[in-house]
């Protein structure tokens, strides 16, 4: 299943945190309650910070980053690879269009915003919708109140109830005033990843250029649809591009469906259908070859589809199976539609070419 990854940053730096003040009187769930809650009349703000990710104790990034948001929804993110000498990486958000680019390349990347509805989140946002997904899969407690580079904060361990969780086991320093994080580790398996926001300013004056981005006269502005290879069609387009008949939903209206020409280690084509019901979206479906190798394998759960072992992610509360040479990754968008009902309406699939 196509998913986008959020580019936050991390690094543990030893001496900056003080000991606790005292006996606390406020729940990890009264924090996440109170953070869930926070609506500001302001998202503007600046922000330095540093990110750093390990793999069986190897350092494999390690990345420092300026952060730019205004109240309009503009935004500006720089970042510097200091693996990579310094290598610098932009992405604008000017409320028209995205524009990324790297240092050293010919090309960078735009896409148009004007008719597309992509909700503009800040950092905080994120957050919140991060937590709002662990409410349910993750553990919760406060080990204490701790000063993070001038911010008093709470110190949040996040435990995964259920062992290889996509989002593993994290730490969150929130600041109490703001209830911005200020500071997150995150453990997945052998990786680590580390952030930690240097300096953070809630009332920055940003000039007029500050959401424009001055290209090399050498680079190549490139619209990111005709690199990414994205493009709709019918069930039938995507039964060709597919090279195959494959199944689809019977008791819910096809709303559009995406063909993905996917490139580099993946290099697959890649079929996903959005699905409606009663006007409402209910739930996509991602269609590709059943991948090979090791890992690559459907683990075994609580869950069978059409007769197939299901592998189930409560963060995102979707399934995956293999059936007859492809597999299927579901995932619902309707908090109101069950899994048990979208496991027997699977049993209803019927193939892309039936009438």
């Amino acid at each position: 299943m196509k998913q986008r990854s959020i580019f936050i940053s991390l690094l543990l730096v030893l001496g900056l945190l003080s000991g606790c003040k005292g006996e606390l009187t406020v729940s990890a769930e009264e924090i996440m309650s109170k953070v869930l809650a926070e609506k500001d009349d302001s998202n503007s703000y600046y922000a330095e910070g540093i990110m750093k990710v390990t793999s069986n104790g190897k350092t494999t990034e390690n990345i420092s980053f300026k952060e730019y948001a205004g109240d309009n929804g503009k935004r500006k993110m720089v970042s510097t690879d200091l693996l990579r000498q310094n290598h610098q990486a932009y992405a604008v958000n000017d409320g028209k269009q995205l524009i990324s680019f790297e240092t050293g390349s010919k090309k960078a990347y735009s896409m148009d915003l004007t008719d597309q509805e992509i909700p503009t989140m800040t950092h905080k946002e994120q957050m919140m919708t991060m937590l709002e997904a662990m409410k349910d899969t993750h553990s919760k407690k406060v080990s204490g109140e701790e000063r993070v580079n001038g911010f008093d904060t709470y110190h949040l361990k996040l435990t995964a109830k259920e062992k290889d969780n996509l989002l593993g086991d994290m730490e969150l320093w929130i600041d109490q005033k703001t209830w911005f994080m200020v500071k997150l580790t995150s453990h997945v398996g052998d990786e680590k990843t580390e952030m930690e926001y240097k300096k953070i300013d809630f009332s920055p004056k940003f000039s007029a250029n500050t959401f424009k981005l001055k290209l090399p006269e050498s680079v190549k502005l490139t619209p990111m649809e005709s690199e990414i290879g994205t493009k709709t069609g019918s069930l039938a387009d995507a039964e060709k591009a597919l090279g195959k008949p494959f199944l689809i939903f019977k008791d819910l209206t096809v709303d559009k469906v995406e063909i993905d020409e996917l490139k580099g280690e993946v290099n697959r084509t890649e079929i996903t259908v959005n699905y409606m019901e009663q006007n409402i979206p209910a739930l996509t479906v991602s269609i590709f070859p059943t991948p090979e190798g090791k890992g690559m394998a459907i683990k075994k759960g609580k869950w069978t589809v059409r007769g197939q072992n299901a592998e189930y992610e409560k963060t995102i509360n979707g399934l995956m199976w293999d059936e007859e040479g492809l597999r299927y990754s579901l995932m619902i968008l309707n908090p109101d539609l069950k899994m048990e009902k979208v496991i027997k309406m699977a049993e209803q699939m019927k193939l892309s070419s039936e009438k």
